[in-house]
């Protein structure tokens, strides 16, 4: 008797996954009204969905005025949450990653997040008046 091998992913994927609705092609992940405060707890944010490499970013402003984000990460090895930042290649500098967007505006944004087991969007700046809708993806390239 032979068994049949089947090679698994781990979950990992070229199309991108809606964190808040893995599977579905709809599935708001924040509707933001006011500035929030950061995450805390092992349950805050949106898993990972197969510890994907690539974090994609759909925030939709229809504020009163331009608003301000930041994006979290959280693992296991250390139970903490973290802002993530980025290299610039122009100074070699570590950044926090802010993602400012206008009113008015749908900002679209990619981020590596290889490793990270949950994710989290903080508003920082929030003006007031109408919201601000947030999609979460991942996949792995």
């Amino acid at each position: 008797m032979s068994q049949s091998f089947h090679p698994i992913s781990g979950g990992r994927t070229r199309s991108v996954v809606n964190l808040a609705n893995p599977g579905g092609t709809a599935g708001v992940a924040y509707t933001f009204t006011a500035a929030t405060a950061v995450p805390s707890g092992a349950t805050a944010g949106y898993k990972n969905y197969g510890l994907n490499k690539n974090l994609h970013i759909l925030i939709m402003n229809n504020d009163a005025a331009g608003c301000v984000f930041k994006i979290w990460g959280y693992h296991s090895f250390a139970e903490q949450w973290g802002l993530l930042d980025i290299i610039d290649p122009a100074t070699g500098d570590n950044n926090v990653i802010e993602i400012s967007v206008a009113k008015d505006i749908d900002e679209y944004t990619i981020v590596p997040i290889e490793g990270i087991e949950r994710i989290a969007i903080q508003a920082t700046t929030y003006a007031g008046g109408n919201s601000c809708t947030c999609y979460l993806g991942v996949n792995t390239i």
